[in-house]
């Protein structure tokens, strides 16, 4: 719930995949915390500091961004802020990632959400060439 205030502080964030072993946790980091509560202590997940980047990332996360603050934008059309951002920090299992940069989520075992309250996992499809008239 900090959240804001803490990447506004800081001028860096992360973004952690989260996986079927922790999507539970990782939900429950949306509940509204006191500010002096610690959301890793509050949901039993890990955080994890890396050497020249200052917000903790989730250890427990398969795939890891570091982000760095570029812009934030007042949306006077709802009364939201939009934050923009600059991955500086990449961490990927060697085998979730191809040759072509392609990253494999399905193999990192990533899931998603919908809405606030869906989580689903990913299963590929296939993998399409690029499309060209």
């Amino acid at each position: 719930r900090h959240t804001l205030a803490n990447i506004l502080e800081t001028g860096v964030y992360t973004i952690n995949h989260i996986t079927a072993e922790i999507y539970k946790q990782a939900h429950q980091t949306s509940a509204k915390y006191p500010r002096h509560i610690s959301e890793f202590d509050a949901t039993g997940l890990s955080p994890e500091y890396k050497a020249g980047f200052k917000a903790p990332f989730v250890k427990e996360s398969i795939i890891q961004l570091g982000v760095e603050l570029k812009e934030r934008i007042d949306l006077a059309i709802n009364g939201t802020i939009m934050i923009i951002g600059e991955i500086t920090k990449l961490f990927i299992p060697s085998d979730c990632l191809s040759d072509d940069g392609y990253l494999d989520i399905e193999k990192a075992g990533t899931i998603s959400c919908t809405g606030l309250d869906s989580y689903h996992t990913s299963q590929r499809l296939e993998r399409l060439n690029y499309a060209r008239p």
